[in-house]
Order: C-alpha cells, then structure tokens, then sequence
C-alpha cells in the first residue's frame, strides 16, 4: 500500500475472525437472516406452494458434484496470491463459489449493449456480430458482523442492535452468531478479458464499480449520468481487454443510494418543483431533509468484490466519486488514473447533479473556465504544481518514489563530467534545442543553399522556426526497435534518427504545398500529410516499425489546422510557423519582447495540436495528481508539464536570436519532464521506487507513477542546475537552464541509462507512448 493511504481513514483492520470462520459458520447453517436474501420471502410462499423443502435442496452437496465452474475464475481463485487478499473481504464468503450452501455462481455471457455497436470485433473479446464475451459473477452478502462492525468504526453490539431494530431478527442479539445474511440484493462483477491476467502485475486493469439506477441504467431517464457512465467505463473496459488487460465493471444494487426508488421520487419531486427550479447548491439538501441522510451506501465495504479477484493495482478507474477511492485506497488498492465522465456523455439535466457531486468533492478533470485554462497554460504554473509535489516528497509523502536529496551530488558529478566533456571550458556551450540533433554539415550545406539562392535572413529564419516546429512534434519516443538510414548511409535511432529523417522529409517538401518552394511548412501541406507518406518518410517496414505513426500523423494534420485557426502569429496570407518571426517583430518594445509573448502563440496557437481531455479541451501534457487535491478547488490536482511545448520553446528560441531584437525571461522555462532527466535522478538514487516490482512493467503517461517522476524531475532539476552553477562560478544568466540541459542533464541522462542497461539505453521506468509526449 502506498504511504498515501495512511492518510485515508477506516482504513482495513487485520482480520481476527476469518473468512474461514465464516464459511464454517454457512456450511453449519449457523447464520442469522434468510439465505435466499431479498428473494427469500419469494421463496418461502414458493415452497409452500410446491410443498418442497427449499433449504434442504440448497444445502444437497451431490448438486455440488456435478457443478460446472468457469476455469478461468477457477484457477484465479485458487491462487494463493489471490487468496492473499481475502483477509480484507468482511462482506462475503471468498469461498462461497465451491459451498455446499453457495453465495457465490459464475458463467459466461454475450452482451449486446447498443452504445458498443462501434467497438473492433476482434473475435475473442468482441464477435464478430457485435456481442461481447464476458464472465459474470453473482455474489450475495454474508456479513461479518465483527469485523464488519470494526470497519464502519461501530462497536458490534451497536451494529447487531441497530439491524436488530430494523429487522426484528433476534439472532442478530446471539454473540456466537457470527455471520448475517441481509435482505438485500448483492452484486454482479461482470469481466473481459482472461482473468488469469490479473496475476500477472503487467496487466492493465480497468474498473467501475456503479451503483444500480433502475430509472437510468434500464429506461434512459435523463436526470442523472449512471448509465453514460456504466456505458463509457464499459466501452473502455472493454477496450482494455483487448489490448491485453482485464476489465472490470461490478454492478451493486443500492437503488438511490441504497435510499431506495421513493425517496428518490420524492426528491426528484422536491428538485424539480422548488421555486427557482433544480440547482446544484439543493441537490443533497432535498435529499437529506426527505431521507435523513445524504447516502446509506458505505462504501468502505464496496471493495471486497475487487479483493476476492485479487486485486490490489487499478489503472483506469472509472468513478469520480470521492467516497469510492478513498475506500479503494483504504483497502490497499492503488489506483493509477481517475477517468472522468466525459461532458458529452453527460444528459442535459443531469448537469445539475454532476456540478453538486463536484462541488462536494467528487473528481472532474473539467478545466474549461477561462480561469482553469488560463492558469495550466502559464509556464509558472508547471513550477508551482511541481515544487507542490516536492514538499510531499519532503515529508515522504510521495506515493511509489522515495526522495533522497543527499544523492544530488552525484546528479551534479556526472552533469559537470558530462559538460566538461563535450563542452570544455564551457566553450561554446549551446542551449538544449532540435538543432542539436541535426547533423551539422547538412544544415551547413542548406543555408548555403539557400543564401546562394538570395534568400534574406529572415527568411531563413522563418524557414529554421518552419523546420524545428515539424521536427520537434515528431520527437516522441521512437521505440527500441526502430532505425533510420539517412542519405549518406548513417544509422540512428531515436530521438537523433527521427531529427535526421523529418530533416530530409522537409528538404524533400513533404510539408509544403508548393512543390518550387520545399523547404518551408505551411497549413495545406500539413493538412495533406498521409500515414503512408509518413510510413516511407520513416523508412517503417515491418522489420523497422516506430511507436505511434498514427497519431505523428494526426498531430501534424492538426498542426495544418492549429496554424489556419490562429492567423494573427501565423500569417493571414499563407500559415506556416515560420510568421511568427514577423509577430515578434510587431510585439517588440524597444527591441525587446518576452517569453510569455512567444509562450503564448504556442501554448495557445498550437492549442488544436493537443489530443482533447475529457471535457473537451485541448490541454496537451497536462495530468492529474490525486494527491495535490483540494476540495472544492477544480484544478487543483491538475500538473502541467508541457514537455513538448517548451522543446519546441527552446528550439524556436535558437533561429530567434538571430533577430534584432533580445527575448527576456528565460528563467520562466523549466526542466523538460521527459524520461532522460527523469531518469537521472533514479539512476543517481535521488528518487527510488518504493516497489521494485514497479520498474519491471510499462506504465501509461497519465498513471499516477508516471506523472509523480516527473513533477519531481522539475522541481529537483532546478537543484541540480543551482549546484551546476556554484561549481562553475556562474550566474544563471551566464549559464541557462537551458545550457545546464545540453551539457547536460539530458545527456547524462542517455549516457547513464547506457551505462546501467547496456546499447538499449533505456528509461529505469517503463513507459508507454503514444509518440505525441514523451
């Protein structure tokens, strides 16, 4: 369990009367309640009507000889390390599946569902016809009533009292009755994918565990978002199952907040009749004046479905409910990403709900309000989210790293061995940028070229921004496996592979649209980029394959867009990235312009680029960090890192000084969050995983390990810049961040990687790209 669950309350107690006990207890019959549970009056009257004695039946152990179990749930719950788990479970018997008297049943199932008539039909997740392949599993309640009681932080006489008065069942009143059997419909988890995985820690598990709406998860009633979100974290879950994961949905029936359908009704009736109409600041107190109370749902005993499967890591959950994670944290369960409900899934008059829900401190990753915006775009918002993760660290208070700030030292002697290597004397060091990775006799022999054909300075310039602008959105990991020849036969890989090959697709005028002036990058020529010019510009084969070629070409294709929706820095004639050399010009104030002005025409003019959040809005390399959250305060937990934003900065930045004019506030630019810097710090022991299972699988660029490392390599890598500098008795105007970087951090970063794992060079953290962040 993480160090961050220790802040979370009710927290799982260790188990003193076990599930063992309770699966004796069902065996002996020795239980208080009905088995048969809110059908079990129905089954009473049937039995007299039948004349069969129904209990005798249930408990007939030669049924259990001839019982069909799915294998794959079977071996899952076989597992010692699955069984691991179920010291936490105080809700059910794990065992309940393999009982004389069973509480536990499982088949399999084809689902037909309209909302995922678009999903691939892969033929082993999804048919060919549509339907989907799942394994459910029907669990019913057998109570713990002692170590149920310590969870909700009762004694377990005021919880064998309470249930006394609402069910007059004087068993309830016996100590040596152990275990109850609550009138009350239990839970369905319903599973794609092989459930075998989830013993392998490399899986990526997706869950939503929804509680039962009658009103919108059957009819489509519009006043709340239950089955939108049922349907999307299904859609996903799904997804993830074909990709190799598990997904998991469990479906528990607590109608209305286990409140029930009339006092839903009446406080619909309430909402909607109320002078001024429904509106968020009413939502939970029309709920609480009619019912008493605002939920009846507990959900610290929510995570016991999830422990009998085993499973201790989710990666995609899919619930912003506050209550829910903090129970799923409670129990030992790690969650990687929250993955809101998407503001188009939402009805129109369940927005009332969703703003109360979010206001009371439900998770939302909806940032459109020109505040939220506006401050994830602004560079010193990256520093303040950043050091904001660092003081947690301080306080050991990061959840998968260990901070250990004496080991700067050794970050700092190999970035000064690094510099005094390439760069001696700190002669003619040059800041970190695109430029550095193009080979230097072709960039010579292009601007030649390109004087000799008259062209001014300026236009060269525009023509170098033109260059470094599709050069640098194409430098997202590659891949291990992918090389690039160029046309003087040298092999690269990488990031400097991918620098030489968009060098000669741009010579070759692959981005413009003006086949008698190549070398340039305008809107049309984006815009008309192909996958398979991409394909041939990379040299890709089957052999050579690169990470992400799809969403390479995507992101320049809306580049084209992003360049055509903003001609106010791009030009009103023809777009191309390079007129935001004349925008400079027209903003310089006694030749002076400052960062945040060409910041602001790419964080903003690019903004199209981005792949939208789930709200809607094109935030690019900005995550979430559960952590940081403040109730109440939307944005709070959100970290921007703008990795690729600020190396197209900073390779923008280079052409640019060859202007007449001086660009100020350089300090603004922080640390690039990327894997080399980042890795660094664990390579020299500043950050170390907590888990060491955690560095031997991939990890997505929006998981909660992931986004922790790298709010930790900014704020940490102003320390080592800072301790840089004192060694070499510099200012940090005589010696930028950005020069600290080339010498460089960057560079150690490579050189260490090599070192510890060989030719490969690869990240001490597994990451998984989609080759537009990283």
């Amino acid at each position: 369990m993480s160090s961050e669950t220790t802040e979370i309350k009710n927290k799982p107690v260790n188990m003193t009367h076990t599930y063992h006990q309770v699966h004796d207890d069902l065996e002996q019959q020795k239980y208080a309640g009905s088995y048969g549970w809110d059908n079990a009056t129905y089954m009473a009257i049937a039995e007299v009507r039948e004349n069969v004695d129904l209990k005798k039946i249930h408990s007939d152990k030669r049924l259990k000889d001839n019982e069909y179990y799915v294998p794959s749930l079977k071996k899952l719950i076989d597992h010692p390390t699955t069984q691991k788990r179920w010291d936490g479970i105080a809700t059910f018997d794990p065992k309940g599946l393999t009982a004389n008297t069973p509480t536990i049943a499982a088949t399999t199932s084809k689902l037909n569902i309209p909302e995922l008539k678009d999903l691939e039909r892969d033929g082993t997740i999804v048919n060919k016809d549509g339907s989907v392949n799942t394994v459910k599993i029907a669990i019913y309640y057998a109570w713990n009533l002692p170590e149920l009681s310590k969870r909700l932080n009762m004694t377990e006489d005021q919880m064998r009292n309470t249930l006394y008065k609402y069910s007059g069942d004087k068993k309830l009143l016996d100590p040596e009755i152990k275990v109850y059997l609550p009138p009350v419909g239990g839970m369905t988890i319903y599973t794609f994918g092989n459930l075998e995985k989830i013993l392998d820690k490399s899986t990526n598990i997706a869950v939503r565990v929804h509680d039962s709406c009658n009103g919108s998860d059957v009819f489509g009633t519009d006043i709340c978002t239950c089955r939108p979100y049922l349907m999307f974290a299904l859609k996903n879950a799904i997804e993830c199952a074909q990709e190799g994961g598990v997904g998991i949905i469990i479906y528990f029936r607590k109608e209305g907040r286990s409140l029930g359908e009339i006092t839903k009704f009446r406080v619909y009736n309430a909402r909607k009749n109320q002078v001024g109409g429904d509106r968020a600041e009413k939502y939970f107190f029309h709920t609480e004046n009619i019912a008493g109370i605002r939920d009846a749902r507990f959900q610290t005993m929510m995570p016991d479905g999830l422990l009998y499967l085993g499973i201790s890591r989710i990666d995609y959950l899919y619930s912003m409910s506050n209550e829910k994670y903090d129970a799923l944290v409670g129990a030992g369960i790690t969650i990687q990403q929250r993955v809101p409900l998407p503001d188009r899934y939402v009805p129109k008059g369940a927005f009332v709900e969703l703003h109360a829900k979010i206001a009371s401190g439900y998770h939302t990753e909806d940032i459109q309000s020109e505040e939220c915006v506006s401050e994830i775009r602004k560079l010193k918002t990256v520093r303040i989210q950043c050091y904001r993760v660092k003081a947690r660290a301080e306080k050991d208070k990061l959840c998968y790293f260990t901070y250990h700030p004496e080991n700067i030292k050794k970050a700092v002697e190999v970035t000064v061995e690094c510099t005094d290597k390439f760069y001696p004397g700190l002669k003619d060091i040059q800041m970190h940028s695109r430029f550095r990775h193009f080979d230097e006799e072709q960039m010579t022999l292009l601007k030649q070229k390109w004087t000799s054909q008259n062209i001014d300075t300026t236009e060269q310039i525009r023509r170098l921004v033109d260059l470094a602008t599709v050069s640098v959105l194409l430098d997202a990991g590659a891949g291990k496996d992918w090389q690039y020849v160029s046309k003087e036969g040298k092999v690269q890989g990488r990031s400097e592979g991918l620098a030489v090959a968009s060098f000669e697709m741009f010579v070759d005028g692959l981005f413009s649209s003006d086949k008698a002036v190549k070398t340039r990058v305008n809107s049309l020529g984006l815009m008309n980029v192909t996958e398979q010019e991409l394909t041939n510009g990379f040299q890709v084969t089957k052999l050579n394959t690169i990470v992400g070629l799809k969403g390479r070409t995507k992101l320049l294709q809306d580049l084209g867009k992003a360049l055509e929706d903003h001609k106010e820095f791009f030009g009103y004639e023809v777009q191309r990235p390079g007129n935001v050399v004349d925008y400079l010009l027209k903003m310089a104030k006694n030749k002076k312009v400052s960062l945040e002005i060409l910041w602001n025409t790419i964080i903003k003019g690019l903004e199209r680029v981005w792949p939208e959040n789930l709200s809607g809005v094109n935030r690019g390399d900005v995550w979430c960090y559960q952590p940081l959250k403040i109730k109440g305060q939307i944005g709070s937990d959100i970290i921007p890192f703008h990795k690729l934003s600020q190396w197209l900065c900073l390779s923008w930045l280079e052409p640019l000084k060859l202007l007449d004019i001086e660009i100020t506030d350089l300090h603004l630019l922080t640390c690039l969050a990327e894997y080399r810097n980042g890795g660094l710090l664990i390579d020299t022991g500043i950050l170390q995983l907590r888990k060491k299972e955690d560095g031997e699988r991939a990890w997505d660029v929006g998981s909660q390990l992931i986004v922790e490392w790298r709010a930790m390599t900014v704020a940490v890598m102003d320390n080592v810049a800072d301790e840089v500098r004192k060694h070499y008795k510099k200012t940090e105007q005589e010696l930028t961040l950005a020069n600290i970087l080339e010498g460089g951090t960057w560079r150690a970063g490579r050189l260490t990687a090599e070192r510890l794992r060989g030719h490969e060079k690869r990240p001490p953290i597994k990451i998984r790209s989609d080759g537009t962040v990283f």
